[in-house]
């Protein structure tokens, strides 16, 4: 007697073929969005970097300003007068950063960071340019013969500094601000002093912004 068995079926061969592409296919595709976000990391990365060397950049510049405004603050402050977009007299309002918000940054002069007596344009983009203001952080009209005690509360004052750091020839940084501002003939060290704030913006390449401020302390009178 002879026996019967169904047929077995089988996949046809273009069929297995066909499924195979498309797994390659989507294989494909993964190894694609792989390597862009791969690329795109890169990129960023680069970006990052850049950037940070840019603010560095900005930020070491605004030494110069420091400097220039040092080397004009005894002058100013014997002055006693506003001079507009340089010095101001009074303690000036800011903002939640900490930087005056009276300052219309678009008129104040422009400094190239290596120095030297010419204005830069503030419109150049390609190169860093620095700007700075000064404000005596006094809130009240200080007078020479105020004590201690009430320059206190008309500004931000200090001890003299005859008596202020430490004891002996070197006073630490009373001393060593003494001999920088005080020049050929320095304001008597036995007057208290008041305080000065410089603010410094460096602007640079791809939009680069750095503010940088620093307070000075010099006798008043």
């Amino acid at each position: 007697m002879k026996r019967c068995t169904p047929p077995t079926s089988a996949r046809p061969a273009g069929a297995q073929g066909g499924f195979v592409v498309y797994v390659a296919l989507i294989a494909l595709l993964i190894l694609s969005l792989a390597a862009m976000a791969l690329l795109r990391t890169s990129d960023t990365a680069g970006v990052i970097a850049g950037n940070l060397a840019f603010k560095q950049a900005a930020t070491g510049a605004a030494d110069t300003g420091a400097e220039r405004a040092f080397d004009e603050l005894p002058a100013l402050a014997a002055a006693n007068v506003d001079v507009p977009n340089k010095y101001f007299r009074f303690m000036q309002t800011v903002d939640a950063w900490g930087v005056p918000s009276t300052i219309d940054w678009r008129n104040v002069p422009c400094w190239a960071p290596s120095g030297g007596q010419q204005q830069v344009s503030c419109s150049d983009d390609a190169s860093y340019r620095v700007q700075y203001v000064i404000d005596r952080l006094c809130t009240d009209e200080p007078v020479i013969s105020d004590p201690v005690s009430v320059l206190a509360v008309k500004c931000v004052a200090g001890q003299p500094f005859s008596t202020a750091g430490a004891t002996g020839n070197d006073r630490g940084s009373h001393a060593q601000t003494t001999h920088v501002f005080g020049g050929l003939t320095p304001a008597s060290p036995s007057r208290p002093t008041v305080h000065y704030r410089v603010t410094v913006r460096v602007q640079g390449p791809r939009n680069t912004t750095s503010m940088v401020q620093t307070v000075v302390e010099l006798p008043f009178g």
